[in-house]
């Protein structure tokens, strides 16, 4: 079939041709404008009107507010995207709000007028970013125009000025009425996984009154974390880490370790009144949807013995972003024979028991860097097995370049830095990268110089855009150093590139034909995958229909993330903590307009093409 859909990638970044002497009095004049346009069109339903807000090279993305889906609409499609929404989701009284318009140079030759603002949808408020650039003498235009639904009409957030009442004088006490709430839940919506992303699920959505019973395999709440490597600790640095409602305290350190961390959501838990089942799992094979009623039937089986059987009307899986099992390549012939162990990095919990011994990690990215550190850290010596290139960057020099003024000491709150930052197309994002890369590498150049003479491969990413693409395309391929790589550079932890060919007894053997007789082989090889995820949760049945989860589609967006994953009242909230706080949003929204009849359907790309070529050939 012709495909009457086009998505052109970003020509470049918006070249500067803002006058450097504007002033706040102009700033604002502009952004006024702009927003009045904005607002006659989307009243009026005006595509042609709404087409001329966006620049020539713009974009628009929009998170559910106007298309019911994460889209990132090239110019060339944002006129029929106009004509089939507007009319449907009847925006108005648009206005600015925090922070107040902006003139933004993210380089010394790219500039544009930030602009936010909040607008009102049939199915609730929503909110607006512009980046505008002038387009002639007298008119700004969108280079990119972001536009994301905040709430659903008649789901009013119990926090702040609406936070509950409270009670004098109960009969029972605070932990009695607790227990009974944690014993005999009655929940709206299951949320299978209770991590970072499966709670913060629950707390937007029992924010809005919709109940929710969290379940999670592991026996305390954090042991997601806890039960990992002792050494483990984040990359990130805690101002993008921050927690839905309720961010780290000032003394929290810049570098969170995992067990840390885990304490901290088990505190979460206990704070927000989460309903949390440890211990605990679905049952698939008494699980189903019943498309009659649009509900799911969901069993659970709480600490092994006692099966309960609910109805929701949507399930979450908050199962983690490698999805499945822990992966393992084919036995390698003579692999059964190898007298000594070999494990998953899942199951690595210390290299305290082979000190002096030999160990081989096979695996070049964040887990094979973060193992092979704790293993020399307690005098073993390590053999890393690099099979493809790594991209490096230190979290010294590459942190604060990356995050900028965003997610900092001094930035702004972290619900605007999280708009700003989803404001973006990761497209677009994309050209930033390959900006900021370089002068990261240059910083970092005597490391890279050491590790290409220790034998180690590097990589600057796909078009030289870092670690950006390799993360949301395939959630792999870099390493942000935080110690590892200078011991690679000392020769104390050894590379060897290429391919294991077979084990013998007390050996493995590459396919170059040398050999090495570790004590222990740890394989940090990633998962199997989501399907695999799906057939454990929620059956075989639907394993078959899930679509791909992560990854980006033709517009740049993350495949099946806080959105449609073809398994029907079903979202996927996975990833790292700075996406949490907007994907479990979303999610919770998503929910709610759709359990108030508010959702819609969903314009996808297939619905744009498909609008399209209807209009060509009828």
């Amino acid at each position: 079939m012709v495909s009457y859909f086009t998505t052109p990638l970003p020509a470049g970044l918006p070249r500067d041709q803002i006058d450097p002497d504007i002033d706040q009095i102009e700033v604002n004049l502009i952004a006024k404008t702009w927003l009045q346009d904005f607002n006659n069109a989307v009243s009026a339903a005006n595509a042609a009107a709404f087409d001329g807000l966006i620049a020539e090279d713009g974009f628009w993305r929009d998170v559910i507010a106007f298309t019911n889906d994460f889209r990132t609409i090239a110019k060339a499609n944002i006129h029929q995207a106009a004509i089939d929404r507007l009319p449907i989701v009847e925006a108005s009284n648009a206005k600015l709000t925090t922070p107040l318009p902006a003139l933004a140079r993210p380089f010394s030759d790219v500039a544009f007028i930030e602009v936010h603002f909040t607008f009102d949808t049939r199915t609730g408020p929503s909110i607006g970013v512009a980046k505008l650039i002038p387009v002639d003498e007298r008119k700004y235009a969108a280079y990119i125009l972001f536009t994301f639904l905040d709430g659903v009409h008649g789901h009013q957030l119990q926090l702040g000025a609406h936070r509950s009442h409270g009670e004098h004088n109960t009969k029972n006490s605070y932990d009695d009425i607790r227990g009974e709430e944690l014993d005999n839940p009655n929940p709206d919506v299951i949320i299978v996984g209770g991590g970072h992303n499966g709670l913060e699920t629950a707390v937007h959505l029992n924010a809005m009154g919709i109940k929710t019973l969290v379940v999670d395999k592991y026996a305390r709440v954090g042991d997601n974390w806890r039960l990992r490597y002792r050494s483990l600790s984040l990359h990130d640095p805690v101002w993008a880490n921050h927690l839905v409602h309720m961010p780290f305290p000032p003394n929290w350190p810049v570098f969170t370790p995992a067990g840390k961390l885990a304490n901290w959501l088990e505190h979460y838990v206990e704070v927000f009144e989460i309903n949390v089942w440890t211990s605990s799992t679905v049952v698939p094979e008494k699980t189903l949807y019943n498309a009659d009623t649009g509900n799911w039937t969901v069993t659970i089986l709480r600490g092994g013995n006692d099966e309960r059987t609910f109805t929701v009307s949507h399930v979450v899986m908050a199962t983690g972003l490698g999805g499945g099992y822990p992966k393992l390549p084919p036995p390698f012939p003579g692999q059964d024979l190898f007298r000594k162990p070999i494990l998953h990095s899942s199951q690595h919990a210390t290299g305290a028991d082979w000190s002096g011994k030999n160990v081989l990690v096979v695996g070049a990215c964040t887990s094979g860097h973060d193992i092979s550190l704790d293993f020399y850290n307690n005098r073993a010596e390590v053999t890393m097995l690099q099979r493809s290139p790594t991209f490096v960057m230190t979290v010294k020099n590459g942190m604060p370049i990356l995050n900028g003024t965003l997610f900092s000491e001094h930035g702004p709150p972290t619900e605007i830095a999280d708009r700003i930052a989803e404001s973006t197309p990761k497209f677009v994002a994309k050209l930033f990268h390959q900006r900021l890369i370089p002068q990261i590498a240059s910083l970092d150049a005597d490391l890279l110089s050491g590790l290409e003479k220790a034998g180690f491969k590097t990589t600057q990413g796909e078009d030289g855009s870092g670690f950006l693409m390799l993360a949301l395309k395939k959630a792999g391929g870099y390493y942000f150093d935080t110690g590892c790589s200078s011991q690679i550079v000392a020769g104390n932890i050894k590379v060897k590139q290429g391919e294991i060919g077979h084990f013998t007894e007390d050996s493995v053997v590459f396919k170059d034909g040398s050999i090495i007789s570790p004590e222990i082989v740890v394989f940090a090889t990633g998962y199997t995958g989501f399907p695999d995820t799906v057939a454990q949760v929620l059956g075989t049945e639907y394993a078959n229909i899930v679509k791909p989860i992560w990854g980006l589609d033709r517009e740049g967006e993350l495949q099946g993330v806080a959105r449609d994953c073809g398994i029907p009242k079903v979202y996927f909230v996975v990833g790292g903590l700075a996406a949490a706080r907007f994907s479990s949003k979303i999610t919770a929204l998503q929910i709610a307009a759709d359990r108030a009849g508010l959702l819609g359907e969903r314009y996808t790309i297939e619905a744009q093409e498909h609008s399209k070529i209807a209009k060509v050939y009828y």
